[in-house]
């Protein structure tokens, strides 16, 4: 697939200067109000692949492309109008594709391969028509969501809505062809004119050429695969499908012992679709149900478990021996339990002591204190005692000098032992609170270590001795584990094998079903170009009632043509079309969706029908926003089939939001994230509601382009975020 790298505008529509966009993420957002730029950088896209004949008028069934202007209406004659596009392929090869707009009928194409060489004109436009194997229509149909499509898709009017899927499916020429036929018969039996069917030859030969070069790009990816040109046939297919694949899975239950849904390979071709899906299904289903895959979980929530029990061991077993080794350094420093506790009782002998000492000192003290000071009063005999009475000569003088020498400092030195000795206390029993504090600790931590212990023998169904190393004990087990894993690995590895094989196998069946479609859709043109009819209209033109009945002939097979391919592309779309549906309007009363081309007497167009899980109608049902989601749906689905054609890996959204409710936008961006797992997504809007959903909920790298200005002189002015 082509991934576009870079966008480089001058002078196109909106713009002025040049500007250069880099599309450098999965997805790439372009954010602003309108008229800013937005969508014209999106046409830039188109423009440059398709040029001005192919882009803009009538015939390309958008409304707003009539009279379709290029050039910015500011620029002078003179300036230069280029869009430069940058693609990349899966080989990593860089194609730089630069259109120059010269006039309304002509503009200039040039391509600068990857080896540096550079294709003007008629090679350039043969070369590109080989990198992007793909008509304008088909590219609006499938890669570029324009809103007229879409809102074509809303009308309740049946021809209108008829036509808008018939251009996303990519029909439109054979409408048109139809159209022109029928609209020639008209004329003919009115007037017995003459019918011109040279455009109609071209249509064929152009449809034919795709063809050809799909089948081309398919044989040679079946060559890849191993697929030999025998095989490419309706009844080896089928063979293919019953050897290769029914077989192989029976067998592959069988040694497995897993149980075996019924699968039928189907009496024709065109039905193995489902037969493909359905042994897809059985694949993934047995891809889980393998019983190794069951033991090897078990296996590996186990080594998990040991590893846990492991951790949890040892961190307690370390933290006790740093506990142990604290306290250790803590008795080498301190003394043990014992000893700080008779130093504590010491101490406190001491200090009552000490009190007792004081007390005694301090009742003599006052005695004498109180004895000074009566003997100091007038009119009282100095030598006499006023305690006992005895005279005894210089009393006074006596007292005062034994107040002076003993008891004035001896209070207050004995004061100063009993602080120091309850200093001397407090210290201790802090110690032995730290002591017995990390004391606790290890005493937690051995508990710890204990239960851990418990809880590995637990484990491992046996009792863990003081003796036994349980680290030990479970890294035998763990190395066992190991070896088991091991082994699983070789067998689960060798089933997976065969499911692989087996689903290599419906790849190709695959493959072949799409070469056998292909081969039939270029066998009906073949039919149309080959038959009498046809060349009875060369021959025959001027006999108008042959020609009338050649006609009607060549008209019903175009119709069979057209709906079958419709059917083909339907079919390969469906599930994509019904799940995105689903999920976008989440309307409960909706379970399935059913998108088919339905039989109508009343028109020789496509009459496309949309049914629910009651075979009821659900146009008339549907809301607005419904209406929208379905045609996005279809968008989407049609993009992301495998059945589709597709050379780019992108696709372009331009306003997708319109009549969606918020429940909508929300689950279509939920949708989108499917899109991208296998699309770059280039996706314009003006809506603020999904500017934020889309900045917030896509899981993909973005890009975001925003719009802030437009001006006459310069053009948009654009940020990169």
């Amino acid at each position: 697939m082509l991934a576009l790298k870079r966008l480089r505008i001058k002078g196109f529509r909106a713009y002025t200067d040049e500007k250069e966009f880099i599309f450098d993420n999965p997805m790439i957002l372009l954010f602003g109000e309108n008229h800013l730029g937005k969508s014209s950088t999106l046409n830039a896209i188109e423009w440059c692949l398709f040029g001005n004949k192919e882009c803009s008028g009538e015939k390309t069934g958008i409304r707003e492309r009539v009279e379709w202007i290029v050039p910015n209406l500011r620029l002078n004659s003179n300036a230069d109008v280029f869009v430069e596009l940058e693609l990349k392929d899966e080989q990593n090869q860089v194609y730089k594709i630069f259109r120059k707009w010269l006039s309304t009928t002509k503009d200039q194409l040039k391509i600068t391969l990857p080896d540096g060489t550079i294709l003007e004109d008629s090679e350039a436009k043969k070369k590109l028509d080989s990198l992007i194997k793909m008509t304008f229509k088909d590219f609006m149909a499938t890669v570029y969501q324009h809103q007229e499509a879409i809102r074509a898709i809303l009308t309740q009017v049946p021809k209108d809505r008829n036509d808008a899927i018939d251009r996303l499916l990519g029909l439109s020429d054979y409408r048109n062809i139809i159209g022109g036929i029928e609209d020639a018969l008209k004329d003919l039996k009115s007037k017995r004119g003459r019918v011109d069917i040279n455009n109609l030859s071209q249509e064929i030969e152009s449809k034919k050429n795709f063809i050809e070069d799909s089948m081309k790009e398919k044989k040679e990816e079946a060559l890849l695969k191993g697929i030999k040109e025998e095989q490419i046939d309706e009844t080896a297919v089928l063979e293919l499908a019953n050897k290769e694949v029914k077989e192989k899975l029976h067998k592959f239950a069988q040694d497995a012992n897993l149980q075996m849904p019924e699968i039928l390979v189907p009496d024709h071709w065109k039905e193995l679709n489902l037969f493909i899906n359905s042994a897809k299904e059985i694949i993934n289903n047995y891809r889980s149900e393998i019983p190794e895959v069951k033991k090897q979980k078990e296996l590996f929530d186990n080594r998990l478990l040991i590893s846990n029990l492991q951790a949890s061991y040892e961190e307690a077993d370390k933290t006790l021996k740093d506990y142990k080794k604290q306290l250790n350094e803590f008795i080498e420093k301190n003394g043990d339990k014992t000893t700080i506790n008779n130093n504590i009782s010491k101490i406190k002998e001491q200090i009552e002591a000490k009190n007792k000492e004081l007390e005694e000192t301090n009742a003599k003290a006052a005695i004498i204190n109180n004895a000074i000071g009566y003997l100091r009063l007038e009119d009282i005999n100095k030598n006499i005692c006023p305690v006992c009475g005895k005279e005894t000569p210089d009393l006074l003088e006596h007292l005062e000098e034994e107040w002076e020498k003993v008891y004035q400092d001896k209070v207050g030195d004995i004061e100063k032992e009993i602080n120091n000795l309850k200093a001397e206390l407090k210290n201790n029993k802090a110690l032995m609170e730290e002591y017995e504090k990390i004391e606790q600790k290890v005493n937690t931590y051995e508990n710890l270590k204990i239960e851990e212990a418990k809880k590995i023998g637990k484990f491992l169904q046996r009792e863990i001795s003081k003796d036994d190393d349980p680290v030990a004990l479970l890294n035998e087990i763990a190395i066992s584990i190991e070896t088991k894993l091991n082994e699983l690995k070789l067998s689960l590895d060798n089933k997976q094998d065969i499911l692989n094989n087996i689903n290599f196998a419906l790849d190709k069946i695959n493959l072949i079903v799409e070469l056998l479609k292909s081969k039939e859709k270029r066998e009906s043109v073949d039919v149309i170009e080959e038959s009498p009819e046809f060349k009875q209209i060369q021959l025959l033109n001027k006999k108008t009632d042959k020609l009338i009945e050649n006609l009607n002939s060549i008209n019903n097979l175009l119709i069979k043509v057209s709906r079958e391919e419709a059917e083909s592309k339907i079919s390969a779309a469906e599930a994509a079309i019904d799940d995105y549906f689903r999920r976008i309007a989440n309307n409960p009363l909706i379970k399935h969706i059913k998108f088919s081309v339905g039989d109508s007497s009343n028109t020789s167009s496509n009459y496309y029908e949309f049914k629910g899980q009651n075979n009821e109608n659900l146009i008339p049902i549907l809301s607005q926003g419904d209406l929208n989601a379905l045609a996005l749906s279809i968008f989407l689905g049609l993009t992301c089939s495998e059945g589709i054609n597709q050379p780019f890996n992108f696709i372009i959204l331009d306003d997708p939001s319109q009549s969606l409710s918020s429940n909508h936008k929300e689950n279509f961006v939920d949708v989108l994230n499917n899109v991208l797992e296998n699309r770059v997504v280039i996706l314009s809007s003006m809506d603020k509601e999904l500017q934020n959903l889309l900045s917030t909920k896509i899981t993909k790298a973005k890009t975001k382009y925003s719009f802030i200005n437009w001006t006459p002189e310069s053009g948009p002015e654009v940020e990169k975020e």
